[in-house]
């Protein structure tokens, strides 16, 4: 079963009325109630992730959108470790259609105060801008993504490794 036979279509959104149901007809299944679960469990853990990183004085005030924060975030680490830099413009076209590019300025410069990120001007095009992680960054990604792997642990779902489940797919 390919990735494409579980998409939702946005005929098949369009067709689903906009009123509540029964619980006994609901159609989620135990792994996607799983993956419901670790959303639930994140969005506690990050609260309270949120209120220690503040009450440590990492931040000189909270992030404007932790979501959006989290978000740009595991962008810009993601392109790092894959080795090819995300650019301040290419970050911003993630996110245009909810914010302006300003909003996501204003992110990456409380992220580079905080020490989450750096700007990096391309020796090869002085008007683009490389973002890249910091040391800070990644030591609080290790308590993130640990507390993701975590939760994902507790609701069932392992690791089987890339080579696996890409032969599982086949």
């Amino acid at each position: 079963m390919g990735d494409d036979d579980n998409k939702v279509t946005s005929e098949e959104i369009g067709a689903s009325p906009a009123v509540t149901f029964n619980l006994s007809e609901c159609t989620i299944d135990a792994q996607e109630r799983a993956a419901l679960a670790i959303d639930v469990a994140y969005v506690q853990w990050r609260a309270d992730f949120r209120r220690t990183v503040i009450a440590a004085g990492v931040l000189n005030r909270p992030w404007r959108s932790v979501f959006e924060a989290d978000m740009m975030f595991s962008i810009v680490a993601h392109r790092w470790l894959a080795e090819r830099p995300i650019t301040h413009k290419e970050l911003a076209t993630y996110f245009e259609i909810f914010v302006t590019e300003a909003t996501v300025s204003r992110h990456l410069d409380d992220m580079e105060e905080s020490g989450m990120i750096v700007r990096q001007t391309d020796p090869d095009d002085r008007r683009r801008i490389f973002l890249l992680p910091t040391r800070r960054l990644e030591t609080i990604g290790h308590g993130y993504l640990q507390a993701r792997i975590r939760l994902m642990r507790e609701n069932g779902f392992v690791w089987v490794g890339r080579n696996e489940a890409a032969s599982d797919l086949a």
